[in-house]
């Protein structure tokens, strides 16, 4: 019995059309299996986020686990330095959002992550425990979160000053006992000390001008990586 065969051979754009059609399908429901995870998701990413914050060197000062006593130097006393730490860390675990959005009929529907913390004026962080404070009797504003996060050379009017840390001197040792916020340092004005200088920023802070630690730290290539493998075990 004879037989017809019939080859089909689609045309350049019909291919292109199939492609096309694919890829939108297969993006919607991948994008779909992402959302129904999302809160899982996003937790996962912020508890990963929040690791990578606290390994810092700036973030370890703080908690007094680095060489620099930076609670010293920025007028803090163990347990506000602990507690701006953990704020600046609920605020990025927080701020984590698996957003799904459209992208047209090309791509498809694409899912984005986006970190809302990171915003430019920071005012979330600047409400934290020990993000500024008025030193007395000197009346100074010590403006800690922007030093750490926006510019390390804000003048504060402390190229005046020199900071002085308990067993410099006895008699400031008695000083800083009874006002120093740290319990290990204060800031006294060049003329009280008798002498020249002036203050500067730990370089663990002022190395970085211009930079904040939290950028630097969430914007390495190992933590995206890190982020995608979440998001991608979570939707296979």
């Amino acid at each position: 019995m004879a037989r017809i065969v019939f080859k089909v051979e689609p045309t350049t754009k019909t291919m292109s059309q199939i492609i096309k059609g694919v890829r939108t399908e297969g993006s919607k429901k991948w994008a779909g299996r992402a959302m129904a995870h999302a809160a899982t998701i996003s937790k996962e990413i912020g508890a990963m986020l929040v690791k990578n914050f606290n390994n810092t060197a700036v973030a370890k000062a703080l908690r007094g686990y680095g060489s620099e006593d930076l609670r010293a130097h920025l007028g803090l006393s163990d347990s506000t330095a602990n507690a701006l730490v953990d704020g600046m860390g609920d605020l990025i675990r927080s701020s984590v959002r698996l957003l799904s959005r459209g992208g047209g009929t090309t791509v498809g529907t694409r899912v984005s992550l986006r970190i809302q913390a990171i915003e430019k004026d920071w005012s979330n962080y600047l409400n934290l425990p020990g993000a500024q404070y008025i030193s007395s009797p000197s009346n100074i504003t010590i403006p800690v979160v922007k030093w750490l996060l926006m510019d390390p050379t804000i003048d504060v009017g402390a190229a005046a000053y020199q900071i002085c840390f308990l067993g410099d001197d006895q008699k400031i040792d008695a000083r800083i006992q009874r006002v120093s916020r740290s319990g290990r340092a204060i800031m006294l004005s060049l003329a009280t000390l008798g002498g020249g200088g002036g203050y500067v920023l730990p370089a663990i802070i002022s190395g970085q001008a211009g930079q904040n630690f939290i950028e630097l730290a969430l914007g390495q290539k190992g933590v995206a990586a890190e982020a995608a493998k979440i998001l991608m075990k979570k939707v296979r």
